[in-house]
């Protein structure tokens, strides 16, 4: 039985108040009757009612046995036999799509030899912008849609796409003088190898599409967005994702935890065991040799399935080295026919090989960068490094977007990321809703440089590290977010203007302004004379009233929920990780500023260790 939600709108369709709409309803469900046995029957009451003449049209009539056998085709039409079906991978797909003056809609449908097998109905509304575009621009507006929406339906797979607009015709393999429709066909880049060709339907063979982006559910806004109304479905079949039945899901569960210098691939070798086991439909198409099903790489799956989520640690370090890449990609399906369709169309501008290794150009700042295509089988492994690794922090879905965005691409790659950490055990464990109901804010003025104005908070007593220490001194500057953290066996005025003094003043500078709470390692004359010794304003929060000091106390509680990931069971090794999870937060993105505290405090993007060498030297554009 398919999901309601995804036959919603057949389901929907308003019931038919005019003989004009009584006979559109009629016309464009002829297009199934090779599909619905006793057609004739079905339609008898809706012929008797539309069946006038123009001087007769008033004398129409919507009644209950025209309201049954509506309700009869809408059933029909969503079940048996045209219920929405799983595809079959060794068929390719058809989307038919159509543009009307009030909506889109397209049906993505299999034909095979055993009939025609719907697969999925999607329609919506255009807004008032949509609705002033050019034909040709909303009959390419419903491809660019339907296509976006139905992307991960599809995977893989090659597919038609028809249209009852004849510009279009095989729109993709030339030049049309419009820039929005262009700038939907690059956004498609990524899947254009897929479409085997652009066919031109004529309108009266194209009813079915051309109805659903007509008609619509009476509770529909004639000023919908498109994004709002982009719904994802969990329970899609995904194309790329099929498990074969002699390697087991592996399962996730506890492993050991080891220190950073021996923290490799955490969750590497269980992934590459679940893709491993997945045969791509581009594969099957290509003939691609199928993964090895010896009795070792059997035992080895099932030994990933029954100890443990990854293999024995080891103290091998990710390899994300030039070679590495080029010999991954070598190995690549997806890749290596994007590779000759590159050199056998050199107009292919959205993708460059260099040094033997496949590149995706992409605009950023008025500049073009080049950013790796990860093979298939580094994804796994980049993931474990971006967001296991200590020196990522196990962040979520935002901070490890920005660290990867730059350095490597892969079709869909935000998805991946989100999927993999929202997978994580230990974020799902560790990790808490922190969001407020939405009032009125009070905002701070920013200050004008960094290490201008610094906040300054203890946290601990904690469990005694191996070293001794229990207290940690966080310092964060108020403009870029940079934080400073330094362990302590003790929170005393001492420690404070000692670590104070070592690792701000001595390093960075004096600041104008350090904002404290009132305690007394805070309040007291030591501090008091080193702020009047290097000319620093000290301000102290309101009692009980932590908000002053809220960018300090909200890292206090992140960090403590980062380090907890990595925690051993007696809980005495989170100094080991206290630099590396700065370390991470400081070269992520921030959500406030939308760069990285690193790169505001110090000018320069920071280098992730995992970032694979550039082959040449790049000059930034001044």
């Amino acid at each position: 039985k398919p999901n309601g939600d995804k036959i919603k709108a057949i389901v929907d369709l308003p019931t038919p108040k005019t003989l004009k709409e009584a006979n559109e309803f009629l016309g464009k469900i002829n297009w199934y009757r090779k599909f619905i046995p006793n057609f004739a029957r079905i339609a008898a009451p809706l012929h008797k009612v539309t069946n006038k003449t123009k001087h007769h049209r008033h004398d129409f009539k919507w009644g209950p046995d025209q309201q049954q056998s509506f309700e009869e085709f809408k059933r029909l039409l969503t079940t048996y036999p045209l219920f929405l079906e799983y595809p079959d991978l060794s068929t390719p797909f058809v989307l038919t799509t159509d543009a009307s003056n009030i909506g889109i809609g397209g049906i993505l449908r299999q034909d095979t030899p055993n009939g025609t097998k719907i697969n999925y109905f999607k329609s919506r509304l255009l807004n008032d912008t949509e609705r002033k575009y050019d034909t040709i621009e909303q009959e390419a507006l419903a491809m660019f849609w339907c296509i976006s929406e139905l992307c991960s339906y599809i995977g893989d797979s090659d597919f038609i796409i028809e249209t009852d607009h004849k510009p279009l015709e095989n729109f993709h393999k030339k030049q049309i003088n419009n820039t929005r429709v262009m700038n939907w066909l690059f956004k498609l880049q990524d899947m254009l190898p897929q479409i085997i060709a652009v066919k031109h339907r004529p309108g009266a063979h194209n009813a079915a599409a051309d109805y659903i982006s007509r008609h619509f559910p009476p509770s529909a806004s004639t000023n919908i967005n498109p994004s709002t109304t982009a719904v994802i479905y969990d329970d899609w079949p995904i194309g790329t994702e099929h498990w074969d039945d002699q390697v087991p899901k592996p399962q996730r569960t506890q492993c050991p935890q080891p220190s950073i210098l021996e923290h490799t691939c955490t969750r590497t070798a269980s992934i590459n065991a679940e893709i491993n086991a997945v045969t791509t439909r581009a594969q099957s198409k290509l003939h691609a040799q199928p993964h090895s099903s010896s009795p070792n790489t059997s035992s080895t799956s099932t030994t990933s399935q029954s100890t443990c989520l990854s293999p024995p640690v080891t103290t091998t370090l990710h390899d994300f080295s030039l070679s590495r890449i080029r010999s991954e990609q070598a190995q690549d399906v997806i890749i290596q026919k994007i590779i000759q369709q590159i050199r056998n169309n050199r107009r292919y501008e959205s993708f460059i090989i260099q040094h033997g290794i496949l590149y995706k150009l992409v605009r950023r700042d008025d500049t073009t960068i080049k950013l790796v295509y990860a093979p298939s089988k580094l994804i796994p492994e980049i993931m474990t490094a971006y967001h296991d690794h200590p020196l990522s922090g196990h962040f979520g879905t935002g901070r490890t977007w920005s660290m990867l965005r730059n350095t490597y691409y892969w079709p869909r790659m935000k998805n991946t990321i989100t999927s993999y950490i929202n997978s994580c055990d230990k974020c799902s464990q560790f990790n808490v809703d922190r969001h407020k109901p939405p009032g009125l804010l009070q905002p701070i003025k920013p200050p004008n440089e960094v290490f201008q104005v610094l906040g300054m908070d203890w946290w601990g007593p904690t469990t005694t590290s191996l070293s001794g220490n229990r207290y940690v001194l966080v310092i964060t500057d108020r403009l870029s977010g940079y934080v400073f953290a330094k362990a302590s066996p003790t929170n005393t005025a001492h420690d404070t203007a000692r670590i104070l003094m070592e690792e701000i003043i001595l390093v960075h500078g004096s600041p104008d302004t350090i904002i404290t709470d009132q305690r007394t390692h805070f309040k007291n004359e030591l501090l008091q004379a080193i702020s009047h010794l290097v000319g620093c304003k000290h301000i102290f929060s309101t009692p009980y009233h932590p908000q002053t000091n809220g960018q300090t106390e909200r890292w206090n509680s992140t960090f403590v929920t980062q380090i907890a990931k990595y925690c051993n069971t007696d809980l005495n090794n989170w100094e080991t990780f206290l630099p590396s999870i700065v370390c991470a937060y400081n070269n992520g993105i921030h959500s406030s500023t939308e760069i990285s505290p690193y790169q505001l405090a110090f000018g320069r993007r920071p280098r992730h260790p995992f970032t694979p060498p550039a082959t040449t030297f790049v000059f930034s554009k001044p």
